[in-house]
């Protein structure tokens, strides 16, 4: 039945919005010049189902693609017609240039043994560079002089929130490295894997509580700590969350806009309709 009003619902979506079809080349370029900044277009191809343009962007010199183009939506291998879509390769692009720019530098930076750089293949937008090191102190080292020399060409604030991690260098791909911290621009300021959750939570605590609360600190206890429900626990597939009293739970402590203290954990809990659901907190509107 749900899977059925599933389909439903996205038939009339379909429906709503199935008059849709790709954009011309002059309207990716007007998208791209209000997105990223003054450009040039450099080429285009244009047929009923797809739309490219490759730009060249004024401020820093360098080549990227956009494409519009109908993407098929296909259910339990029922067909129900497609939707426009659009890809922006501006960030790639940026990303490309500016590691070119300082390679050099980059490569000075992660010349101690052992130690070497990457600079693409990733599926996260914000992570500009992955730095091996055979230890934390070398990692931390490197990745804070790499920075520097990236955030020179920060040009309009363009890389703001780009990422810089380090890592072991043991295997082949990093996400199965250890992770010992990273350096996220403009702030030119190492985060251990703490500091990395704390940032997280603190970005949640606006969102969810109050937008200019401030982080205080971090505390570990165990979930009896929270007094709250085991019941109307969240369970998230691939996370871990407590499934009993004495499971640890870190309380993330923040300074509200009215000066009062209160926490976010780290698991996921359900309104008494078990209907909605947040991080667990024990703020409160009426602070």
């Amino acid at each position: 039945m749900k899977k059925r009003m599933l389909l439903c619902g996205l038939v009339m979506v379909l429906v709503l919005c199935g008059c849709g079809k790709v954009k011309s080349a002059k309207a990716l370029y007007k998208q791209a010049k209000y997105t990223h900044g003054a450009c040039t277009m450099v080429s285009k191809s244009e047929t009923d189902d797809r739309t490219q343009v490759m730009l060249h962007d004024t401020l820093q010199d360098f080549d990227y693609t956009m494409v519009s183009s109908m993407s098929q939506i296909t259910i339990d291998g029922t067909n129900f017609g497609s939707v426009p879509g659009t890809k922006d390769g501006f960030t790639d692009g940026l990303k490309r240039k500016v590691v070119a720019n300082v390679a050099d530098g980059l490569a000075f930076a992660c010349s101690m043994q052992g130690m070497y750089y990457e600079a693409n293949g990733w599926d996260n937008a914000e992570l500009i560079l992955v730095v091996y090191a055979e230890n934390a102190r070398d990692g931390e080292t490197a990745a804070v002089q790499c920075a520097k020399l990236l955030q020179e060409q920060n040009q309009k604030h363009r890389l703001d929130n780009m990422l810089i991690y380090a890592v072991g260098n043991t295997e082949a791909e990093f996400y199965n490295n250890e992770h010992y911290g990273s350096v996220k621009l403009p702030d030119m300021v190492w985060r251990t894997p703490e500091m990395e959750s704390a940032d997280y939570y603190t970005e949640m605590a606006h969102m969810q509580t109050d937008g200019q609360a401030n982080f205080l600190r971090i505390e570990h206890g165990t979930f009896a700590d929270t007094g709250a429900d085991l019941d109307r626990v969240v369970y998230v597939l691939g996370t871990d969350y407590p499934t009993e009293m004495n499971a640890p739970v870190t309380f993330y402590y923040f300074s509200s806009s009215k000066g009062q203290e209160y926490y976010l954990c780290d698991f996921n809990y359900y309104d008494e309709d078990h209907y909605h659901y947040a991080w667990y907190t024990n703020y409160r509107q009426e602070q």
